[in-house]
């Protein structure tokens, strides 16, 4: 995808002037962020700059005292609990930093499960779409998930992420508990989900080296997002 197509790329996420604060801090003043299907973001800063309330914000889990947030065209200011959950089953995915994979199942019944609650799953094909994923992403069969590396659970937390054709993918340090190669490798894969499966990616990270490999990298400071000069231009 060129410029000019992530461009007229229709918007997934638009955050517009968030404010929230915090035990009398302030951790976003006036923050705002569009990502675009087929794009990829990653959002750095220092601990307790309010990166992953950041996400939570976008989940719909802590409300900010102003501003908006549309996720797929639609504000979840407002939106009662049960259109919420299906906004966050339908439209959003989340890889989480330790997997949050159910151990006894199976990685293809961890990725069809999430099928099944988002009431997506009987009569339309989840578990072959589910079982196609995994090997699209490169993930072996196993009759359990605790048979996997850590990469491979990774790669299943993605294919889990995916199962319901999301319109956004959230990280939340998709690869902090990973070893040197298998970040790397878990890294690849995720950025390039959004070209792939026609999402977009907001990534949490603290290792620059994984921002550097979005499309984007922002760093959260001072309530606002800067961008992050180009490693070629610093």
């Amino acid at each position: 995808m060129t410029q000019g197509d992530m461009a007229e790329a229709r918007p997934v996420l638009e955050i517009s002037d968030l404010r929230y604060g915090i035990g009398g801090r302030s951790l976003f003043d006036g923050l705002s962020l569009l990502l675009r299907a087929g794009e990829s973001v990653a959002v750095t800063g220092s601990s307790g700059s309010g990166k992953s309330t950041l996400l939570s914000c976008v989940l719909g889990l802590i409300k900010p005292d102003s501003g908006t947030v549309e996720v797929a065209g639609t504000s979840i200011s407002g939106l009662r609990q049960a259109k919420l959950a299906r906004l966050r089953a339908q439209s959003i995915g989340m890889v989480f930093q330790f997997g949050e994979l159910l151990p006894e199942l199976s990685p293809l019944d961890n990725v069809y499960l999430a099928a099944l609650l988002a009431r997506n799953g009987r009569g339309n094909g989840a578990r072959e779409r589910a079982q196609r994923l995994l090997e699209e992403l490169g993930v072996p069969p196993a009759e359990t998930s605790q048979e996997l590396s850590g990469g491979e659970r990774q790669r299943t937390a993605v294919a889990r992420a995916l199962i319901n054709e999301p319109a956004l993918l959230l990280a939340d340090e998709p690869t902090g508990a990973l070893d040197a190669e298998s970040r790397d490798r878990t890294a690849d894969l995720l950025f390039q989900v959004p070209r792939r499966y026609a999402c977009g990616l907001l990534v949490v990270t603290h290792d620059p080296e994984i921002a550097a490999r979005a499309d984007r990298a922002l760093h959260l400071s001072a309530g606002a997002l800067e961008p992050v000069a180009a490693r070629g231009g610093m």
